[in-house]
Parts: structure tokens; C-alpha cells; sequence
């Protein structure tokens, strides 16, 4: 059996916005998971700590796609789009 990928127009679109957040300093690196289920692309904001957000693609799924951030779903699609569009929102803080 095979390994689950992303294709190429896939981890443009991811690169495309982890290279915007990562030239602000909100993101520091990344990691890439392939398996025979599926495939993670984990976003980190500090190796130690642990991936901040995981966009899981699996092989044989309802929704292909899906966006989570501490073991927790944010979001599930047929399609990748939707999980960017939550990651392009800006990173709000609490300025006093």
C-alpha cells in the first residue's frame, strides 16, 4: 500500500501562507508526516512545544482535509481552501 502525499499544488498553498507567517515571526518552522492513512503537515511556533496547527489530508475519508491545533479539530473539508482561509486570519493579541 502507498503512502497518503499532499500533491504539489497542495504545499504551494500551504507554503504560501507559512512563508507570509513565518516573515512575521509568528511561525518558526515546519514538519511533514507521511503515512499509509494519511499525511500531516505540522506548523510550529516553537519545535519544543510541539506542533501549533496539523492539516491532516487522509486517503479515505468524507472530508479529505482537516485543520487542528492541540489534538483539537477546527475545521474538516472535501477541499484544502477552507482550512487556509482560517489560517490567513491575523493572529490577534492582547495589547494593554
Amino acid at each position: 500500500m502507498s503512502l497518503v502525499r499532499f500533491k504539489k499544488e497542495e504545499i504551494n498553498q500551504i507554503m504560501e501562507i507559512y512563508s507570509k507567517k513565518i516573515s512575521i515571526g509568528e511561525w518558526k518552522d515546519y514538519s511533514i508526516c507521511f503515512q499509509t492513512n494519511c499525511a500531516i503537515f505540522s506548523i510550529h511556533r516553537s519545535y519544543s512545544l510541539g506542533p501549533l496547527f496539523q492539516i491532516t489530508k487522509k486517503q479515505l475519508s468524507k472530508n479529505h482535509f482537516m485543520l487542528s491545533s492541540r489534538n483539537c479539530v477546527i475545521v474538516s473539508s472535501k477541499k484544502l481552501k477552507p482550512l487556509l482561509s482560517y489560517l490567513k486570519k491575523p493572529n490577534l493579541k492582547l495589547v494593554r
